[in-house]
């Protein structure tokens, strides 16, 4: 690294709490999804309309006005008002059955107006995606660092460690991939930089070696637009990555 003093966490579970800066990334909205609703439910009236589904698991969002859940069903994207206490056991890329309603939702600082919102009454994981895929055959927690002089969330730590371990699970880097099937030790920095006069946080993934960790992939993640781009060395460009 540079001068900067380093703090390695071994775990994203072994956080250090501090008061610290929260995520650039602007708040998410609330959704509303166009359902798929069938001639039997559209005949109830509106609150009382339950619906079941098979969907892939994306994301929680916890940084807007409601707790949601983020799915979809092949290019259809669904947002789903979680109020319940639901136990977080699914990652991205699980498939899932989910169950909601539709309903209202308040819109704070509209004058309390209403809006249409589908609110989750019940998910079920029905089948591992590629980060519980990875968990289990890679079977160990990634190691990270970054500046002592910058203090970042617990939140946002968290984030970007999902981020790193999706990454992990679709790279087609022969280094990490190597590193993944020999269940190699994997690090990564995070640091800030500008590229184009546009900032970044900056990540630096390094298999661990005898001989210390190299980086062998940079991701770039604009946290204004919440977005991942993968760093392509030969050509000098980022590719975004989904």
């Amino acid at each position: 690294m540079n001068k900067l003093s380093i703090i390695i966490l071994i775990t994203a579970s072994t956080l250090l709490s501090c008061q610290s800066k929260t995520s650039k990334a602007p708040p998410k909205k609330i959704q509303s999804n166009s359902a798929i609703k069938s001639p039997a439910e559209r005949k109830k009236p509106f609150k009382d309309r339950e619906y079941v589904d098979q969907m892939t698991f994306v994301e929680y969002l916890d940084d807007g006005d409601y707790f949601q859940i983020y799915a979809r069903k092949g290019s259809t994207i669904f947002y789903f008002i979680n109020d319940t206490d639901t136990a977080r056991n699914v990652n991205k890329g699980d498939l899932i059955q989910i169950r909601w309603k539709d309903s209202t939702v308040t819109v704070p600082g509209d004058n309390d107006s209403k809006m249409p919102a589908q609110i989750l009454l019940d998910i079920k994981k029905t089948g591992d995606g590629p980060v519980s895929i990875f968990r289990k055959t890679y079977g160990k927690k990634l190691k990270y660092t970054w500046p002592t002089d910058e203090e970042l969330a617990k939140s946002y730590l968290n984030k970007v460690y999902l981020i790193v371990e999706y990454f992990l699970t679709q790279t087609k880097n022969p280094l990490l991939r190597n590193a993944i099937k020999n269940r190699d030790e994997l690090t990564y920095s995070i640091e800030k930089k500008n590229r184009g006069g546009q900032d970044y946080r900056v990540i630096g993934i390094a298999p661990v070696g005898e001989n210390g960790s190299n980086i062998v992939q940079w991701l770039y993640i604009d946290d204004e637009y919440d977005k991942v781009y993968e760093y392509d060395l030969p050509e000098d460009k980022l590719i975004q990555f989904n």
